[in-house]
């Protein structure tokens, strides 16, 4: 268990928070501060803070923000974890115990776990305003004195497109509802023009959080070195050189605290991180496995993930963060624990030999890989992390073939187009051009553009893969990427663009027998029909598409199919209009 960091020199930040948190208007804090200034730590002491009072009923969940993750990404996280939290099942909990937890006691509070509704078949289009309308049904059931805390650590990861997004949430917060959120001065929140004119977008502090004053340096020197054998005013001396860096002055007072004279203290920060590693590295190589191998997994992750992939056993790792020297190097996430500082972290990565990081990596993917196959739904973190760890594994090539057949799904699955989109751009720079990959791969994005609502950018990917799938004489892509576009233009109502389109994909199908083909475009010409009120012909083509369906063995589709040849008219006779 991670030990709690000193906290000091940030009260008048406090109170600050304090006269936001009396208030009932809904509205976003920005914490705002360099690289080491603190801003997670008072991220957190403002949620403690908040759930300690006792005028004010509070509760609050903490998420960071991963790699791959967009903003749509994070917000059907924490709507499927407080569905999850809300009606648990066997395994059925994507996240750890400690994010059940968390979200357990957060609808509790309020009592409102009867007002979240499963994500799992939401499009990511309109998942803020879904989110801001289930922000509104909790706060119309808090008391007036209830405060409900999203807490999250955008630091370093929050990709600039997000301001505008969030911009959306943020407007249209309801009474009672607060955002936290640890920004760098030029992350995309902070620096976002339309936050800065919104009148619930407060700062703590009003502009960046400020080095430690000498009276905040004395009451840390005074936390950190109670009881060791050290001058109070050498270790003062030691550290003016640090100019009131809140990380590299705590981290200097913990190694003078493990044994090292002031005087021997580094001169900087890029120093103090790597005497810190030194440090880890003397506790020998269990301490060297753990540490490289939350660093390679980079976000917070459970137990289990991390001892496979240190390869350490339970009692091992336990045993490790049971020490005080080597506890207050981790941090306790909901999700699981990380190395406490990115900086640290990045210092950790960048000692890691190319081959010992391929190995941390080839523990990753089979930990990830039987995450993500192994249970009833699928896994967010491992759908997100798996290609990451198979591109440092095994390089390009198996991290596009890893995203197209094992991630795309499940990722799509779970509403996680954002996400899914990233990897697919990602993966189009490293496919030859005109390839059968960059085919896939566009035909693929066109798909999640579709599911976003994003039409023209459908059609545009899917064009593209057609022309490919043409080039190439690939019978069977001309005819997928067919069918995909019919489908676009049904949903632009452009009926006889559609029919063109599966048409031609129906003939190729024909010709090579392939019968699960040729039930999706007959599947389609039905749907086509139905919009045109000719329910005799819809009858026709959807009997058709369930009869070939039940050829392919596909018992799931030939079930939806015939729910909706059940619901046409009797006799397909065509409905009277009313006028």
């Amino acid at each position: 268990m991670a030990d709690e960091t000193v906290f000091v020199g940030r009260e008048d930040e406090l109170k600050q928070w304090a006269k936001v948190l009396a208030s009932t208007k809904g509205c976003a804090v920005l914490v705002v501060g360099e690289e080491g200034m603190g801003k997670t730590l008072l991220l957190n002491r403002m949620v403690s803070f908040a759930l300690k009072r006792s005028e004010l009923t509070c509760a609050a969940v903490r998420y960071e923000v991963a790699p791959t993750d967009s903003m749509n990404d994070l917000l059907q996280d924490m709507m499927r974890h407080a569905y999850e939290a809300a009606n648990p099942t066997e395994d059925g909990f994507s996240g750890t115990e400690r994010r059940r937890e968390e979200w357990r006691a957060f609808l509790d509070a309020f009592r409102v776990g009867d007002l979240w509704t499963s994500p799992r078949a939401q499009d990511a289009q309109g998942v803020r305003e879904q989110f801001v309308t289930t922000l509104r049904r909790v706060s119309d059931k808090m008391p007036e004195n209830g405060r409900a805390l999203f807490a999250i650590d955008a630091e370093k990861h929050m990709q600039p497109e997000s301001a505008e997004a969030w911009a959306v949430v943020v407007r249209n917060l309801p009474r009672r509802i607060k955002l936290l959120f640890a920004q760098r001065p030029d992350d995309a929140l902070a620096s976002s023009a339309i936050l800065g004119r919104m009148r619930n977008v407060v700062r703590i502090p009003e502009g960046h959080l400020s080095e430690l004053d000498e009276g905040a340096l004395g009451t840390l020197i005074g936390a950190r070195l109670s009881g060791v054998k050290v001058s109070f005013s050498g270790a003062r001396h030691a550290l003016k050189r640090f100019g009131g860096h809140p990380y590299t002055e705590d981290a200097a007072l913990r190694l003078i605290a493990d044994g090292m004279t002031p005087g021997d203290l580094p001169s900087d920060t890029a120093g103090i991180v790597a005497a810190q590693w030194k440090g880890i590295c003397q506790r020998g190589p269990n301490a060297i496995s753990l540490f490289e191998a939350h660093a390679i997994l980079e976000v917070p992750v459970p137990d289990e993930v991390v001892e496979a992939v240190s390869g350490l056993s339970r009692m091992d790792r336990v045993s490790l963060t049971a020490h005080p020297s080597v506890a207050g190097l981790v941090r306790e996430e909901a999700d699981g624990l990380r190395v406490y500082h990115t900086l640290l972290a990045d210092h950790i990565r960048g000692q890691i030999s190319d081959s010992e990081a391929g190995r941390y990596h080839e523990r990753a993917v089979e930990v990830y890989r039987q995450r993500l196959h192994a249970r009833q739904q699928p896994d967010p973190l491992a759908a997100r992390r798996l290609p990451e760890h198979v591109l440092g594994a095994e390089g390009e090539g198996a991290f596009v073939k890893c995203f197209i057949s094992e991630c795309m799904k499940p990722l799509l699955g779970l509403g996680l187009l954002d996400a899914a989109v990233g990897f697919s751009e990602r993966a189009l720079g490293m496919v030859p051009k005109g390839s059968a990959n960059e085919a896939a791969l566009l035909g693929n994005l066109g798909l999640i553009y579709r599911r976003r609502g994003e039409l023209d950018r459908a059609e545009e990917a899917h064009q593209k893969s057609l022309a490919i799938c043409e080039q190439m004489g690939d019978q069977r892509g001309i005819s997928r990427q067919c069918g995909n576009l019919g489908l676009i233009y049904q949903a632009r109502g452009e009926l006889d663009r559609a029919e063109e389109m599966h048409r031609r994909g129906l003939e190729i199908d024909e010709r090579l027998s392939n019968h699960q083909g040729m039930a999706g475009q007959y599947g389609s010409l039905g749907t086509i029909c139905k919009k045109r009120e000719d329910a005799a012909a819809a009858r026709d083509y959807w009997i058709k598409a369930r009869d070939l369906y039940q050829q392919a063995g596909m018992p799931h589709m030939v079930a939806k199919v015939q729910k909706l040849i059940d619901g046409l008219p009797d006799d397909g006779e065509r409905p009277v209009s009313s006028q």
